[in-house]
């Protein structure tokens, strides 16, 4: 009988962390990239891919954001996105924890009132610039 009880706790406790949720901290290895914005309970946030995925106009950049070259790891996962001014400030900010950046303008999705109002980052000051330049290059993030 004790065996029995014993048995079923373990099992019962096996269960539970099966079911524990990790908490997720920034510069973390995850999901196809580097974590650089986290929730408040560590469960959610945002991956930034390690490499640029490419240059183009901000017409092509959503396009070379979900099917440029990714990393090895990247390629793992087919949800990656060109991140919206917001997100792409925050990886502005986390830059040296994500890496790999080139000193110059990145795409975001955002736009105001048109298409020629069209947000990029420097990522040398990280200005953002409501202008639509020729070509620029592509960081893709994902959500978890």
């Amino acid at each position: 009988m004790k065996k029995i009880f014993l048995t079923a706790y373990v099992l019962l406790g096996l269960v539970f962390l099966s079911q524990a949720q990790i908490k997720h901290k920034i510069g973390e290895k995850f999901g196809g990239g580097i974590v650089y914005d986290v929730s408040a309970d560590g469960l959610h946030g945002l991956v930034a891919e390690t490499i640029d995925q490419g240059q183009g106009n901000w017409v092509q950049a959503k396009d070379i954001a979900k099917n440029g070259k990714h990393s090895d790891a990247g390629k793992a996962f087919t949800d990656w996105y060109l991140p919206s001014k917001i997100e792409l400030n925050k990886l502005f900010l986390q830059r040296n924890t994500v890496g790999g950046f080139s000193e110059d303008f990145y795409w975001s999705s955002s736009q105001e009132h048109n298409f020629y109002n069209t947000y990029y980052q420097l990522f040398y000051i990280g200005k953002h610039l409501p202008i639509m330049p020729a070509v620029t290059f592509v960081r893709a993030v994902r959500a978890f």
